[in-house]
C-alpha cells in the first residue's frame, strides 16, 4: 500500500473510491482477470466499517465481526488468505426491562399491571414486541421478493403496518422501542423484511440446536460445528485482519489518504480528482463507499435524476455502542444481568463468561432514536452520562464498570452511519434500479445488497461491480 502524496496523473483499468470490503473484492476480482484497479481510500487504513480496535483487553470489532455459516465468500477468503475463523463468544445472559420506570421480570410481564397489550400482544415481552410483529406478517420468501414488485404496497413504515392490522397503542409504542433500523417511522418494512428472509435461511443451515433466545439480537451462538464452522465464526485476531490481508494481496493498487473530491464522466472514461490534488484517469469506475460520502463528492456527468436521489436521499441506521468490562453487579441486586430501557441508555448487554462470577465483557448499545440522541452529546460527554444513568437504574453497577472503548458510527466523517436503510417509499422509487451504472461508473457496498447480509452482502456487491465491469471491458 502506498500512503498519501500528490503525483502525476495515474492511468487505470478501473478507479474503486473506497477499501472496504466491497471495493478490496471488486479490486481482487479484477486483478484476477488481467485489469488494473487502483483503489482509493481516504483513511489512514482499510476496512470501512470493519474495523478492530486495540484495548487494554485485546482486539475488540467494533463494526462487523459475526460471519455465518452461510457467508460463502467471506469464508472462501479467509481460508484463501490463511485468516483462521473461530466461534463467537459473545452470548448475553438474562435479559429483563426497564420501563416505565419500573423493572420487568418477562417471565411475568404478561400479568403485569403495565401491561395494556391486548389479545396474543400481551405474550410478547417488551424487548421482542418489534422483532415479533415484524416477523408475524412477513409474507416474502425468496431472497429477493423484497424487491418484487408483487409486494410494493408494503413500501411503508412498520407503524402504518401494525395501525392497519389493529395493534393496541401499547404494542406499537413498544415495537417502536425495538425496531430494527432507524425507527418505527423512519424505515421501510420491506428493508426489514429483506433482513429477516436472509437471516432465516442462516438459521436453516445449523441443525435446529440454537437456543430459544429472550433477545432479538445475533449474539446467542449454536456452538456445535456443522462443516468445521459453528453458527457464527470471528476471525482470530480480530475481523479487520480480512481487509488487510486483502489489501496486502493487491499491493500498491490501494492508496491510502487519498480522498476523494470529484468524479467527471464521459461515455467511455472517467477522470477522478483527489482533495490533495491528485488525478486519477481511467475506462470505469467503481464508488464503494457509503451514499452518505458519496454524495460529499462533486459528480460531473449526464443526469441521471433516479440514481441521484438514491445518492442524496437513502438514509443511514446508526448504532452507538460502549465496550466495558464489569464486575457482576446483578449479582448483588438479584436484577436481569441484561436489560433494555424506554431512556436513553438504549440497552445493556452483559456478556457470558461461562463462571459466573468475576469480571465480565458488557455493552451499551444505542440504536434508533437512542442512537441518534446519543450523537448528539458529542464523544467525551458520553461515557460519564452513560455510567451515571447505569448506576441510576443500577445503584449496585457504580464503580464497577470500566470502559474499554466507544464507537458511534454516525459520528465517522468517512461513514455517517452502521449501515443503509430505505425510508418508507424508496423502494418502490429506486432502490430497485439503482445499480444501473451510471455511464461508466459502477456501484458496490452493503447498502447495493440485491439477497445477502452482513459482510456478505458487501462481498457479494463487489463481485457484481467487477462481473458488471468485466462484461464491458
Amino acid at each position: 500500500m502506498i500512503h498519501g502524496g500528490a503525483k502525476a496523473a495515474e492511468s487505470h483499468d478501473v478507479i474503486i473510491i473506497g477499501a472496504g470490503l466491497s471495493g478490496l473484492n471488486a479490486a481482487m476480482l479484477l486483478k484476477e482477470q488481467g485489469l488494473r484497479p487502483i483503489v482509493l481510500e481516504a483513511a489512514s487504513e482499510v476496512g470501512g466499517r470493519v474495523k478492530t480496535v486495540q484495548t487494554v483487553e485485546g482486539g475488540i470489532d467494533v463494526g462487523a465481526s459475526q460471519i455465518g455459516r452461510g457467508y460463502a465468500r467471506a469464508i472462501d477468503l479467509c481460508q484463501r488468505l490463511g485468516l483462521k475463523l473461530v466461534t463467537e463468544d459473545r452470548d448475553l445472559l438474562t435479559f429483563g426491562a426497564h420501563y416505565k420506570d419500573t423493572w420487568i421480570d418477562n417471565k411475568t410481564w404478561s400479568q403485569s399491571p403495565l401491561n395494556q397489550c391486548v389479545g396474543e400482544e400481551r405474550e410478547i415481552t417488551p424487548l421482542m414486541m418489534g422483532s415479533r410483529l415484524v416477523s408475524k406478517y412477513n409474507p416474502l420468501v425468496e431472497l429477493d421478493d423484497w424487491l418484487n414488485p408483487r409486494f410494493a404496497q408494503y413500501d411503508i413504515s412498520l407503524r402504518q403496518l401494525l395501525q392497519a392490522r389493529g395493534h393496541s397503542p401499547q404494542a406499537i409504542e413498544l415495537a417502536a422501542l425495538s425496531t430494527p433500523g432507524i425507527s418505527i417511522d423512519g424505515t421501510s418494512v420491506l428493508r426489514m423484511w429483506q433482513e429477516e428472509v436472509r437471516g432465516g435461511l442462516e438459521r436453516k443451515l445449523g441443525d435446529g440446536g440454537a437456543p430459544r433466545k429472550d433477545h432479538p439480537f445475533g449474539e446467542g451462538n449454536d456452538h456445535k460445528e456443522i462443516g468445521g464452522l459453528a453458527a457464527i465464526s470471528n476471525i482470530e485476531g480480530g475481523c479487520q485482519r480480512l481487509p488487510l490481508a486483502m489489501a496486502a494481496h493487491l499491493g500498491d493498487a490501494v492508496r491510502l489518504n487519498k480522498a476523494v473530491a470529484r468524479i467527471e464522466m464521459t461515455d467511455r472514461s472517467a477522470r477522478v480528482t483527489c482533495e490533495d490534488g491528485q488525478v486519477f484517469n481511467a475506462r470505469f469506475v467503481v464508488s464503494a463507499v457509503p451514499f452518505t460520502r458519496l454524495r460529499k463528492i462533486s459528480i460531473e456527468a449526464k443526469p441521471n435524476p433516479l440514481v441521484t436521489q438514491a445518492i442524496t436521499q437513502m438514509p443511514y441506521a446508526n448504532t452507538a455502542r460502549m465496550y466495558l468490562t464489569v464486575e457482576p453487579f446483578w449479582l448483588d441486586d438479584g436484577l436481569p444481568p441484561s436489560f433494555s430501557t424506554d431512556g436513553p441508555m438504549g440497552m445493556f448487554w452483559a456478556i457470558d463468561n461461562h463462571k459466573g462470577t468475576g469480571a465480565h465483557r458488557a455493552m451499551i448499545v444505542m440504536v434508533g432514536p437512542a442512537a441518534t440522541a446519543i450523537s448528539a452529546r458529542g464523544p467525551e460527554a458520553v461515557a460519564p452520562y452513560l455510567f451515571e444513568e447505569l448506576a441510576r437504574l443500577r445503584p449496585a453497577s457504580r464503580g464497577r464498570v470500566r470502559l474499554n472503548t466507544y464507537k458511534d458510527w454516525a459520528l465517522d466523517p468517512l461513514q455517517l452511519g452502521c449501515g443503509f436503510s430505505l425510508a418508507p417509499g424508496q423502494v418502490n422509487a429506486f432502490a430497485r434500479d439503482m445499480l444501473t451504472p451510471w455511464q461508466v461508473m459502477h456501484f458496490a457496498g452493503e447498502h447495493t445488497r440485491r439477497i445477502e447480509f452482513g459482510m456478505e452482502s458487501a462481498l457479494e456487491s463487489g463481485e457484481r461491480v467487477a462481473l458488471e465491469i468485466i462484461s464491458r471491458a
